[in-house]
C-alpha cells in the first residue's frame, strides 16, 4: 500500500492526465493558465526549493513568492507553458519507468528533481534544470530522458 498523501496522489493524477493530453489540449491548458498552486506543488513534488525552480525557469524569487502567496487563479501563458513542460517531463519519466522498470514506489517528480538539479556530463557539466526556461531547452532534457530510456545515454 502506498504511503503517499491524497494531495500528492491528486498531483500525480494531474501529471498523468497532462502527459496523456493531445497537443491541442495542451494549448488550451496553457492559454487557460495553470492554477497558481501548481507552481509551488511542482517544486515540492520535485523535492527542490522554490528558489531553485524559479531560477531554472528564469523568473525572480519575488515573483515565485508572489505566486505562492497571492494564490492568483492563473499565471501568464509563458509561465504556464514552462510549468506544463516540466509536468510533461515528469510524465515522461513515469512513462519510461512503467514501460521499462518497476514503477512500484517510484516517484517520477522526485527523481526528475534530483537528476535535473545535478550536473550532467552530456550537457558539459551543466544542470538539465538550466534548460527548463525555454521550450527548446525542455526538448533537450526530454531527448536526454529518451536516450536514458533507450540505453544510449552517455
Amino acid at each position: 500500500m502506498s504511503s503517499s498523501s491524497p494531495q500528492k496522489d491528486n498531483f500525480a493524477n494531474y501529471i498523468s492526465s497532462v502527459y496523456k493530453t493531445t497537443l491541442v489540449e495542451r494549448v488550451g491548458l496553457i492559454r487557460a493558465g495553470i492554477p497558481a498552486g501548481y507552481f509551488y506543488e511542482t517544486a515540492q513534488a520535485m523535492g527542490v526549493s522554490l528558489a531553485n525552480l524559479s531560477q531554472s525557469l528564469g523568473i525572480s524569487l519575488s515573483l515565485a513568492y508572489s505566486i505562492k502567496s497571492r494564490g492568483s487563479p492563473s499565471q501568464k501563458k509563458s509561465l504556464s507553458n514552462q510549468i506544463i513542460g516540466i509536468h510533461l517531463l515528469i510524465g515522461q519519466v513515469q512513462n519510461i519507468v512503467e514501460e521499462c522498470g518497476d514503477p512500484e514506489g517510484f516517484d517520477a517528480a522526485e527523481w526528475l528533481g534530483t537528476w535535473a538539479f545535478g550536473p550532467n556530463d552530456s550537457l558539459g557539466g551543466h544542470l538539465p534544470a538550466d534548460y527548463f526556461d525555454t521550450v527548446v531547452g525542455q526538448e533537450v532534457v526530454s531527448n536526454l530522458l529518451s536516450a536514458i530510456r533507450y540505453g544510449i545515454y552517455q
